[in-house]
């Protein structure tokens, strides 16, 4: 994914992180902190001091913290100020009763669907409150009866009563009536802080204290969500276009701080890996994006440096290169004439008399000879094998090898004891991999070297070849088959084991060493001729 979209999504998931935390946090202030700081608040009661009630600290009270205060006389239970309640007062002739409106019949008393008239008869059932009040939950009148379906009922406190009304309902305080509802459901004596929700989702917050001589019953109603939500939804779309303002601000200045510097610096480095230097890298603020530049152009004129040495350097390679392959050919030249004596005096000496000896000396002669004229024959020298694949006896090519070796070998224990077994390769170069893998066990050995032989169960032939001498490490086992490395104290070329490695793999075939319980074995493989 390239830089730009990739910011704008890491800018995106930053703007829907804020907005899921913003909302998150605000939740957690309207359903933990606000009630909490809203409780401590109504908890700070000032308008009773000494006893006496301050009636304007009472206002300002109600009006600060937005909650109705109702005060009765803690040993009468007589509340100080009943007119905060829709009431009637019912007369018969017994006594005169106080009757305070049920929630539901108190509402459709307000919405003037029911009323009450001065002398008008009524039958009242209701339930006892504080000891001295009645809360109406019924009444009937003439053909009319109003009920109030959704209060709790203590049958224990129910009474009916029939009167004639003394006095018409006044319009009491809507809080002080929803007050009311509370009442059947809670011990509203008790000294208590809590909180309150009913069915319908309506949460109260009721606060009963003894102060002095007075009861105090505070009565908070939380605000529902939906009915400050328009003030929300303001504060939200407010908030969400300025952050994706300043979503927009930053992408565009970051585009243009880093992303284009550094679009720009990545086509010049890909220039600079093409060689090609023909840029400019102009970056002015001294930032780490500037420092980058700098650094770039430092190494890109080292880089240049390093290009025109390298070029003047293997132009001097090629020209020592066509020196030497100069000097190689003309060398080979002048061997091609004792080599063909040679060659020439065995022929003679082989005619006349058959000698083991003298017949090893010619093949070698002649295996000189043919590799001088084909590096004279040659038009450059390279590291370049060319395989040449026959059928031939491996075991025989080995019993030469040990006789070509024997005076290396005389003081050695060599046990090589196999049939003839023949292999489809080259068997000039397979005769080098032997003569390369004898003269490393030659070097090494103490008084041991073991070759085998042997058929592969896939079919292949291994040849092995193994001494006593010391042990490699582990280190020398992963690097002796790479080209100069040697283990020897005289500082040895370090090519036998590579040109092996290097012969065996154009043969397709498999190599390796194992440290055994004598010392070291190398071995490889090669493909039977069937």
């Amino acid at each position: 994914m390239k830089l730009k979209p990739k910011l704008i999504i890491i800018l995106s998931s930053i703007f829907f992180l804020t907005l899921l935390l913003d909302f998150y946090l605000g939740n957690l202030y309207f359903e933990k902190y606000f009630r909490f700081a809203k409780i401590k608040s109504l908890e700070k009661i000032d308008f009773i001091s000494n006893g006496k009630l301050e009636p304007d600290k009472l206002t300002e009270y109600k009006f600060s913290k937005s909650a109705d205060v109702i005060l009765l006389n803690k040993y009468t239970n007589k509340f100080i100020k009943q007119s905060d309640f829709t009431y009637f007062i019912l007369k018969n002739k017994q006594q005169k009763n106080i009757v305070f409106l049920s929630p539901y019949i108190n509402k459709i008393f307000l919405q003037n669907k029911f009323s009450l008239n001065k002398n008008e008869k009524v039958i009242v059932k209701a339930i006892k409150i504080f000891n001295n009040y009645l809360m109406a939950y019924e009444i009937e009148k003439k053909d009319e009866t109003i009920k109030d379906f959704d209060i709790n009922l203590n049958k224990s406190k129910i009474v009916t009563l029939s009167g004639e009304v003394y006095t018409t309902p006044n319009k009491g305080l809507e809080t002080a009536n929803e007050f009311l509802e509370l009442y059947p459901y809670l011990d509203l004596t008790a000294v208590q802080n809590r909180s309150i929700e009913l069915k319908d989702k309506r949460k109260f917050q009721l606060i009963t204290t003894d102060i002095d001589r007075f009861k105090v019953l505070i009565f908070y109603k939380f605000k529902p969500v939906n009915e400050i939500f328009p003030m929300l939804k303001l504060y939200f779309s407010m908030k969400i276009g300025l952050l994706i303002l300043v979503t927009v601000f930053l992408g565009f200045l970051i585009e243009k701080l880093i992303i284009k510097p550094i679009i720009s610096l990545a086509n010049n480095t890909n220039k600079i890996g093409s060689l090609n230097h023909n840029f400019s890298l102009n970056y002015s603020s001294n930032d780490e994006i500037g420092y980058l530049y700098k650094n770039i152009k430092r190494m890109t004129e080292k880089l240049e440096n390093i290009i025109y040495f390298y070029k003047k350097e293997n132009q001097d390679n090629i020209k020592s290169k066509l020196e030497f392959e100069n000097e190689l050919k003309l060398f080979m030249h002048e061997i091609k004439t004792p080599l063909s004596a040679i060659i020439g005096f065995t022929d003679l000496f082989l005619e006349k008399n058959e000698s083991e000896n003298i017949k090893i000396v010619n093949e070698e002669g002649k295996r000189l000879l043919r590799l001088a004229n084909e590096l004279i024959h040659k038009k450059n020298v390279t590291n370049q094998i060319v395989l040449n694949k026959e059928g031939f006896d491996i075991t025989e090519l080995t019993d030469l090898i040990l006789k070509i070796y024997e005076n290396e070998l005389q003081n050695l224990n060599v046990v090589f004891l196999s049939p003839s077994i023949f292999v489809n390769a080259d068997k000039e170069k397979i005769k080098q991999v032997i003569i390369n893998l004898l003269s490393n066990a030659i070097e090494h050995a103490n008084s041991l070297i073991k070759i085998d032989i042997e058929e592969d169960i896939e079919g292949k032939i291994k040849f092995t070849i193994e001494n006593d001498g010391e042990k490699l490490s582990n280190k020398n086992l992963n690097n002796i088959w790479k080209k100069y490395y040697s283990t020897k104290s005289n500082h040895g070329r370090g090519l036998g084991l590579y040109i092996t490695s290097e012969i065996i793999k154009l043969h397709e075939n498999t190599y390796g060493v194992d440290l055994t319980e004598n010392g070291i074995a190398f071995y490889f493989y090669l493909d039977k001729n069937e």
